[in-house]
């Protein structure tokens, strides 16, 4: 094996990227192509061409349209790639990671943010968001990358922090893949089917996620605070959908005389109209006068409120129906989905992937729910209503809109959305009266990552969430730890949002 990285030394890697960023510029402005990508994203192109092609790198100097972003992304991600598959092979794994501590990783993500925003300013330039630069770059490429940073102070643009990013990711999945060998998400070929598997149950759990999320964003942007009762709206939601279908189950089969089973589907639209109703009530009885300034101190109150009337439902609940468990019936009979395998000479090299049926039902119905909303927002006249509202109150009422009326629609229309995601739900996992808590904190997580007030964000943040959590628990070293483990891993991913770009992916302040 130690000839097989000999090799790739010699037709990629560091060495060839560093030569890349010197002599591309060099060769590119002999030929003078005329007006073309800058400099830096010249060099940028050699170095991540080196990389991950090596002398082949020579492309670049015939077709400079192959220097887009996206080009260099795909790169980047083939090249690491490729090292990932290498490394795990390699019999002494300490080696590699001092290697890669030496042309990467945190000691130079630290230098990268603490110098590189320094270089910024004296050049007189904006330094906003270069810390995040240089950490992502420090991670991903090292010394390399820094030195093109420092001496080209490129503008700061968003894909430089998805390529780097995607880079620092690989990076960090082939040093776990380094110290254990054995794991189903590096054992090759098979890893590539387990991932996919894992990444296709993260994006069907977490479009539900991103219904409830959407909620919350709905309500932060008319109102302008955070609801602490959302969770609670979620669980009761769930239980209101399975106490109509006993109940009109029952009805049924007293008046029929025979066993009457309701699909769960039923209870969707009657879980959201209860909360709606539910919802409204609260908005017009205690945040209503936080809006007409009667409360002195309104985020406060907005906090408190929220998380009192959140505690009321969820030992309310409790009280009435119990501590034991709940789950409705399935919404489909077809118990799982299969994707076909493919192979070559009797051999499977991918597949099959399998899908959920009640899960993948489920998807379907956040989806629909959620670009309904989209359609509702954008098309009617009182989705219009309630984005002028959240973009501006007092011009908002100016052309006959009802501010006051907004903010209870938005509220009563946020807890209808956490209450559908619920009933959603019910039929998959069992119920419980605290089961709101630990998806409250997603929704947290989920409106932050995608930017607070960005409905599109929400649904985005759902799915990085479902996948983080569905990617963590299954490559975990002990699969039995990782899925308790599960959320710390979207939590991580939060942080690291927090520090690299706070407002989000598409943060903004209205929808």
């Amino acid at each position: 094996m130690d000839t097989v990285v000999v090799l790739w030394l010699l037709l990629a890697g560091p060495l060839w990227g560093a030569i890349g960023a010197y002599l591309l510029p060099e060769a590119m402005e002999t030929r003078k192509h005329g007006k073309g990508p800058d400099t830096t994203q010249i060099r940028l192109a050699g170095l991540i061409g080196g990389f991950a092609a090596g002398p082949l790198v020579v492309i670049f100097l015939w077709w400079p349209w192959l220097m887009h972003r996206r080009w260099l992304t795909v790169l980047s991600l083939v090249g690491v790639y490729t090292v990932s598959q290498i490394v795990v092979r390699v019999p002494d794994p300490n080696t590699t990671v001092v290697i890669w501590l030496l042309l990467a990783g945190p000691v130079w993500a630290v230098i990268g943010a603490y110098f590189i925003p320094r270089r910024y300013r004296e050049r007189g330039l904006d330094d906003a968001q270069t810390s995040s630069l240089g950490a992502l770059g420090g991670v991903a490429a090292g010394p390399f990358l820094l030195a093109i940073l420092w001496h080209e102070t490129p503008k700061f643009s968003r894909s430089w922090l998805i390529s780097l990013g995607a880079l620092g990711a690989w990076e960090i999945f082939a040093i776990f893949g380094i110290f254990n060998p054995t794991s189903l998400c590096v054992q090759s070929p098979y890893h590539l089917t387990y991932l996919s598997q894992q990444t296709i149950n993260g994006l069907v759990i977490g479009t539900i996620y991103a219904l409830m999320a959407v909620g919350l964003t709905l309500i932060y942007s008319v109102q302008g605070v955070i609801s602490f009762a959302h969770g609670q709206f979620y669980m009761i939601g769930g239980y209101f959908s399975y106490f109509f279908l006993l109940l009109v189950s029952n009805i049924l089969t007293n008046v029929t005389g025979t066993d009457v089973t309701l699909n769960p589907i039923l209870g969707i639209p009657v879980a959201g109209l209860l909360a709606f109703i539910v919802g409204a009530v609260f908005e017009r009885i205690f945040l209503r006068p936080m809006h007409d300034g009667l409360i002195e101190r309104a985020g406060e109150y907005a906090i408190l409120i929220t998380f009192g009337f959140g505690f009321f439902i969820e030992y309310l609940t409790l009280s009435l129906a119990g501590p034991f468990p709940v789950r409705a019936d399935r919404f489909i009979e077809v118990r799982r989905f299969v994707i076909g395998e493919i192979g070559f000479d009797n051999e499977t090299v991918f597949g099959p992937i399998n899908i959920i049926g009640d899960r993948l039902f489920a998807t379907v119905i956040g989806l629909v729910l959620i670009f309904g909303l989209l359609y509702f927002l954008q098309r009617t006249w009182t989705g219009r209503a309630l984005r002028a509202t959240s973009m501006d109150k007092q011009a908002a009422a100016v052309t006959g809109i009802d501010p006051k009326r907004m903010n209870t629609l938005a509220f009563g229309m946020g807890a209808m959305l956490a209450a559908m995601a619920g009933a959603a739900l019910i039929a998959i996992f069992a119920w419980v009266p605290w089961v709101g808590a630990e998806m409250a904190g997603r929704s947290y997580v989920i409106v932050v990552l995608g930017g607070l007030g960005s409905v599109p964000g929400a649904l985005l943040g759902g799915w990085i969430v479902g996948v983080i959590e569905a990617l963590g628990a299954g490559c975990f070293p002990d699969p039995s730890k990782g899925a308790a483990y599960k959320e710390a891993f979207a939590l991580i991913v939060f942080a690291l949002v927090l520090l690299l770009k706070p407002t989000g992916f598409f943060g903004r302040e209205q929808l």
